[in-house]
């Protein structure tokens, strides 16, 4: 057993106060570093998913990083997300990688790394305000614990392997730093430093607030923290420092009200669940218990999740859920006179997920992704844990048994984290794969249906992709992305009625996007209803005459219909709005090949395709062939 001794000694021998000890320091965060890359080290092969399309792969914001560029970033445009950190750093990553994954999942990776290190020292000097009674090993001790655990458990892959969830491991890292900032404001005893720090704790949580608004629950932190340290002091201290408060309230409140504005124009706060709000309570009570459940029971995780709620609100299982929640509570509270950490842990546990409990009713009511900031609770409770066990003494057993059983323990459940998080990156691999697992695992979530469905139609297997499109319609009768989706399948299928009834249901349900608008025109014209395709199209250019795009469609429109003086007018425009854009020089070409027999205009026009957009490869190639043709 000496090794075995050996090895626990070592927890031992963790301290870092005194000044710190900077080798140890450095030995530690690498040890962390080293154990997040093994983990995610597996992921780096995954793809894009379609999850990541309108986000990543399809958004020509993040293609531009000159100032104009950042500029657009930081701007707020009506119907967008506002998180201009997480589209800055997708914009760096375009730089360097393109649209190659492995350079989005390292980014990814290494702002895991940094959050779980800021995990780290935040957990030590938490330890060290919150049990003053224990040793400076003992918080050492419970820092290492628990960064490892966090960095292992699995709840945590969505928000590293997802590539459009940068926003998570941005804001963790971010809102971290800022935490641990206030808590090292608080050790200084000098007023220039003390500020200095608080200043730096401002900057830190508008950065994790402009990575994912829901940052603005950090005031809330700050609260739970200092009535758990100071108790009956809370209010003096609130009067000292109300300058530091109220600027972070006014940051939370503002970054609130644009949360409320995006979510709004976006469509994403629905209806109370159930249409009342009593109903809508116990939908909250549901979800608090289903993201501790995602805490605790590690197994069978998913991208979409379902769980039914119980109707009506006050039958006996919903009175007992109420009740175990209420006493929850009620023992958090109580805990405040004898144990800081539980009550700390509790409410920092329920304040950080606070914008996740469908107060205010949201789409998605269950994410692995909800939980990241909030897990900080659970895995600081569990390394205290392991910590007393470590220290714990009997004189039936030996001086090192406990010590032992303690590491023995964490070491056990770290592997089974481990395991279960490498293999959880396995999910991620492509669109297929996660949503293979998702359907499997939640036959009846909307979501995992109507990605599902997005797959089948990428793979043009459009009998699959309305099987799981009409499930996702039966599920959310409002899902009008999958009703747009819907017609356009039973377009390709050859159901017209089918496809024009979902088509003017989706614009029924979401009149403001004009995507679907624009569907719609495809599906008349090809029906060779050439009118009713031109009059949609018209309408959105009214709104959008400088749309490039759109001139493309109605020149298509045109020839089709055999107009081809207007066709050609209508792709001239294009032209001249994307003079970028391949696409519309090869239809000025093909109709003048076509249906003039101009073979100069025709090669003048493929040739200027070619000139315009060099590094589209497979077009460029194409284009070269028919001037070849014309040449013969």
């Amino acid at each position: 057993m000496g090794l075995s001794r050996n090895r626990v000694d070592e927890f031992a021998a963790i301290e870092l106060e005194g000044g710190g000890k900077p080798l140890r320091l450095i030995g530690l965060c690498f040890l962390i570093s080293v154990f997040v890359a093994i983990l995610y080290f597996n992921s780096l092969g995954n793809q894009f998913t379609n999850w990541d399309d309108g986000m990543i792969y399809q958004n020509s914001q993040v293609r531009n990083l000159d100032w104009t560029g950042i500029r657009k970033i930081f701007t707020l445009e009506q119907g967008n997300t506002y998180q201009p950190i997480r589209m800055l750093s997708y914009a760096v990553d375009y730089y360097f990688w393109k649209l190659n994954a492995v350079g989005y999942h390292i980014t990814n990776i290494l702002f895991y790394i940094l959050t779980c290190i800021m995990i780290f020292f935040t957990i030590h000097l938490l330890s060290a305000e919150l049990r003053k009674e224990a040793s400076p090993n003992s918080h050492g001790r419970v820092a290492i614990f628990g960064a490892l655990l966090f960095a292992a458990h699995p709840v945590h892959v969505e928000a590293v392997t997802w590539l459009a969830a940068r926003k998570e491991v941005l804001q963790g890292f971010f809102f971290f730093l800022g935490f641990y900032l206030y808590l090292k404001a608080n050790e200084e005893v000098g007023r220039r430093a003390f500020y200095l720090y608080l200043s730096l704790v401002v900057l830190s949580i508008l950065l994790a607030t402009l990575s994912k608004p829901s940052a603005v629950v950090f005031p809330g932190v700050i609260a739970v923290y200092e009535i758990s340290k100071r108790k009956k002091e809370v209010v003096t201290f609130f009067k000292r420092h109300w300058v530091f408060l109220i600027l972070l309230l006014i940051l939370s409140t503002i970054f609130t009200f644009i949360l409320m504005k995006v979510m709004l124009e976006a469509g994403g706060i629905k209806h109370y669940k159930g249409d009342t709000f009593a109903s809508n309570l116990l939908v909250c009570v549901y979800v608090f218990l289903q993201s501790l459940r995602l805490l605790l029971v590690t197994i069978n995780y998913s991208a979409a999740y379902s769980f039914l709620v119980n109707m009506p609100v006050f039958c006996a299982k919903n009175v007992i859920l109420f009740l175990v929640v209420f006493s929850l509570f009620a023992v958090s509270i109580l805990s405040l006179r004898r144990t800081k950490v539980i009550f700390f842990s509790f409410f920092f546990f329920f304040i950080t997920l606070l914008p996740y409990l469908n107060i205010i009713p949201i789409s998605t009511l269950k994410a692995d992704r909800y939980v990241f900031i909030a897990s900080f609770s659970y895995i600081f409770l569990l390394g205290i844990a392991f910590d007393h066990l470590y220290s714990y003494q009997h004189k039936r057993f030996s001086e090192g048994f406990f010590k032992l059983l303690s590491v023995v323990l964490f070491v056990c459940l770290l592997a089974g984290y481990s395991f279960m998080t490498i293999r959880q990156n396995t999910l991620w691999e492509n669109s297929y794969t996660l949503w293979t697992d998702a359907v499997q695992k939640h036959p009846e979530s909307n979501t995992a249906n109507a990605m599902m469905g997005v797959v089948y139609m990428d793979l043009a297997m459009d009998r699959q992709a309305a099987k799981y499109l009409e499930k996702a319609v039966q599920l959310l009768p409002y899902d009008y992305q999958s009703r747009n989706n819907l017609g356009i399948v039973y377009g390709r299928l050859g159901e017209p009625e089918k496809a024009l009834k979902e088509l003017m249901t989706a614009i029924w349900l979401k009149p403001e996007d004009d995507t679907i608008k624009i569907n719609l025109s495809a599906f008349y014209e090809k029906q060779k209803e050439y009118e009713k395709a031109e009059s949609v199209l018209k309408y959105l250019l009214t709104k959008n005459p400088k749309d490039a795009y759109l001139h493309f469609r109605l020149g298509m429109v045109y020839k089709e219909a055999g107009q081809c003086e207007a066709a050609i007018s209508e792709l001239l425009k294009s032209v001249e709005l994307a003079p970028h854009i391949i696409n519309a020089y090869q239809e000025l070409g093909n109709i003048y090949a076509g249906n003039y027999r101009d073979l100069e205009k025709a090669r003048y026009y493929y040739a200027k395709g070619i000139e315009a957009a060099p590094g589209a490869k497979f077009l460029v190639e194409d284009l070269r062939w028919m001037i070849q043709d014309l040449e013969h």
